[in-house]
């Protein structure tokens, strides 16, 4: 019998057989699945499946775990919804009881997967925790390399580990370089070309097939719960995009132009996080309302500046809800953007940026913007960052009340996030199954099992 360590894969989605590919000479692996679907398809590459949530449900016991059990509320699963109290506890304590069985059967040492954006992946965590089990969460930095493992699986804020890094000269070389870029061109934005789709029959016709894919599993998977459960259907929120869509169409010239703002105008920018989302729901908990985070903002500002809100690239028509224009009607001093319009443009126009988790932010901290931060995020320790835990201290920052912190040690900062980096990109994207990058991001996986 093999003593190699093992590695659970959690292979939902793209990643049941991106997963499986990952084969490796330092650790065994073993894949656990939400559906059959994604049992097939690991096994097809000759992954071995040892647990598929949709198989074993009715069969699952109820856990004996005492509450408060979650580290987040019922509410973050976005998935899960229409179920009585009790009902929504039975589920959390088979799904309790499905890894349990796996942890205590396979002794895992790790596990693969995103940050936690799902209930069933939170409960992996939870008694993954308890076990000692160490959770590998990738996640995307914008600099050169592709991805880092977070600390905590619920965010990417990780004050210790930053400080802790000691950065090369190559490290230091490549943050002053991407300052360059950003001070010099326009911001790299992977999104960008997906917004393009936005305004076009390709977008909508993108949106039909993710429609009628989620329709299908509507009426072939005639359970409720386990079509929510393992199989995350979303007709409304396809049927929500399509609406996003034409409203982006018909509504088109109700946005507002940056330039409608007069030179002696003050604005400050907060952009808009794409809905509904792990970002919010998890590394922003309570502010995942962006409406009424917005309207918290808005009482925040002097009466004589303007918040300009910029939909996020990839859901184009959102601000053209009625929400959102209602708001306008009572806070005059909004300004509504379009997906399109450049975040470095607004940023440069800006007095200082808000936000949760946005990479803008960051952004606006290397073009000398003063930024305020209210979610957990990699860069929400640094020197020129202004976190604040309550509104009354965004009040006093954007009110002048306050000083804004200011950015010393930003290319230090840069490079010790460079220098944490791992080559190599387990997102979907046209080179992922190529030679060199599942050598990559095998070989980083490799790194933390074998320290």
């Amino acid at each position: 019998m093999s003593k190699k360590p093992i590695v659970l894969f959690f292979s939902r989605d793209y990643q049941s057989e991106f997963f499986p590919v990952l084969v490796s000479d330092v650790y065994d692996s073993i894949h656990v699945t939400l559906n059959k679907k994604e049992k097939r398809n690991v096994e097809s590459r000759g992954g071995k499946v040892v647990g598929c949530l949709e198989e074993l449900y009715d069969d699952l016991k109820e856990a004996d775990i005492k509450f408060p059990y979650l580290d987040h509320s019922v509410g973050s699963d976005r998935f899960i919804t229409g179920y009585s109290t009790e009902e929504r506890l039975r589920i959390l304590k088979k799904i309790v009881t499905f890894w349990s069985d796996i942890y205590d059967k396979y002794n895992p040492g790790f596990i693969v997967n995103e940050v936690v954006a799902l209930e069933v992946s939170e409960i992996m965590y939870i008694e993954a925790r308890k076990r000692n089990i160490k959770y590998l969460a990738f996640g995307a930095f914008p600099v050169k390399k592709s991805f880092y493992w977070h600390v905590n699986p619920f965010h990417s804020s990780m004050a210790e580990r930053i400080s802790n890094i000691e950065p090369t000269e190559e490290d230091f070389k490549d943050a002053q370089a991407y300052i360059d870029k950003v001070n010099s061109g326009p911001i790299d934005n992977p999104f960008i070309k997906e917004y393009k789709l936005g305004k076009d029959l390709g977008r909508l016709k993108i949106l039909l097939i993710q429609l009628i894919r989620n329709l299908y599993i509507r009426f072939s998977v005639k359970r409720k719960i386990i079509r929510q459960i393992c199989y995350g259907s979303a007709i409304n929120y396809f049927m929500n995009e399509i609406g996003y869509y034409f409203k982006y169409m018909i509504r088109n010239s109700s946005y507002d132009k940056l330039s409608s703002l007069k030179k002696e105008e003050e604005c400050v920018f907060y952009p808009l996080h794409f809905e509904p989302e792990a970002t919010l729901f998890y590394m922003s908990t309570y502010y995942d309302n962006q409406l009424a985070l917005v309207e918290n903002i808005l009482k925040c500002l002097p009466e004589d500046q303007f918040l300009v809100i910029k939909e996020h690239p990839a859901q184009a028509g959102f601000l053209m809800q009625k929400n959102w224009r209602n708001l306008k009607k009572r806070f005059p001093n909004i300004r509504l953007i379009k997906a399109e319009v450049s975040s470095k443009e607004i940023i440069l126009r800006s007095k200082a940026v808000v936000t949760l988790v946005s990479t803008a932010g960051f952004e606006a901290v290397i073009l000398g913007k003063p930024v305020i931060v209210l979610g957990k995020i990699y860069f929400d320790v640094f020197d020129g960052i202004n976190y604040c835990s309550t509104f009354e201290e965004v009040y006093k920052l954007l009110r002048g009340y306050e000083p804004f912190n200011k950015s010393v040690n930003l290319v230090t900062y840069l490079a010790k996030l460079i220098a944490m980096q791992n080559t190599g990109n387990p997102w979907p994207h046209a080179e992922l199954y190529s030679e060199k990058n599942v050598e990559d991001v095998r070989y980083a996986i490799e790194s933390e099992v074998i320290k």
